[in-house]
């Protein structure tokens, strides 16, 4: 499976996934334009896209799912709790697959399974994305969790099984309360329901180093004010020395690397 961010920040979220048969869209956050330009660029012209799934609905990852999803003719999967917030950015031309949190579902040779993520909206989610094949001997397993405050047992229990994680690495906890930022919202972020920071995402990840399968992470929606990719990759490795994990900073306005698992 190749894996590509097209954006990852507060400006905007939009992640390709491309298995064998199948290609997805985590969140639509980024204008129609640069959704389809970046597409093109890694797809070629007129890309096929066979679905696109929302994580919540902050303007950040639903931006324009409505433009994204007529002009790719392709259905939007969104949780029974996120979908009414949908609702202004559709016409009604667009097919909407409601899904449930724990409860999986299959997208072609892809496997789907939506978990609970604590943040502040209505039905947030992350994803474990499974691509099942006949010739490998272990099927490959992706979680994405961006925009949590705190990683629960239940979360780090899901993510022991996969080979790559696309984690939050939000701030820099000192950059943070340092910043000019208003008290309310730095204490929004500090919050079990607000934004991940580099010390938990390394923490994270050198649990899942010694007690799972991990082998490659993705530090995702970093912060313009209150983080540099260069801190946060820096803080991470740090916590993962010793191990043999590879780690990456996906940027927060342009495209990333191509990630293969």
């Amino acid at each position: 499976m190749r894996i590509v961010s097209l954006a990852s920040g507060s400006s905007g979220n939009c992640t390709l996934f491309v298995s064998e048969n199948t290609r997805l869209l985590i969140d639509a956050g980024i204008s129609k334009r640069q959704v389809l330009q970046r597409l093109e660029k890694v797809l070629g012209p007129l890309p096929r896209i066979d679905a696109i799934l929302i994580t919540h609905e902050h303007t950040d990852h639903i931006k324009d799912v409505g433009k994204v999803a007529r002009a790719l003719k392709c259905p939007i999967y969104v949780s029974e709790g996120t979908a009414p917030f949908l609702e202004p950015l559709l016409t009604g031309s667009e097919k909407l697959l409601l899904f449930k949190p724990e409860k999986g579902f299959q997208i072609r040779d892809l496997s789907i399974e939506p978990f609970r993520i604590p943040h502040d909206a209505a039905e947030p989610c992350g994803f474990l994305i499974e691509e099942e094949s006949l010739f490998a001997s272990i099927n490959k397993r992706i979680a994405v969790a961006t925009d949590l405050g705190t990683v629960t047992d239940e979360i780090r229990k899901k993510l022991l099984h996969c080979d790559l994680v696309m984690l939050e690495a939000n701030h820099d906890i000192e950059m943070l309360i340092n910043g000019s930022y208003p008290e309310d919202l730095k204490q929004r972020i500090l919050s079990d329901i607000g934004h991940l920071s580099n010390d938990a995402a390394g923490q994270t990840l050198r649990y899942l180093s010694h007690k799972g399968r991990l082998r490659a992470a993705v530090l995702m929606h970093l912060s313009k004010n209150n983080n540099r990719p260069t801190l946060a990759l820096k803080i991470v490795q740090e916590h993962l020395d010793g191990t043999d994990v590879s780690v990456a900073v996906a940027p927060r306005d342009r495209m990333s690397a191509v990630f293969t698992v």
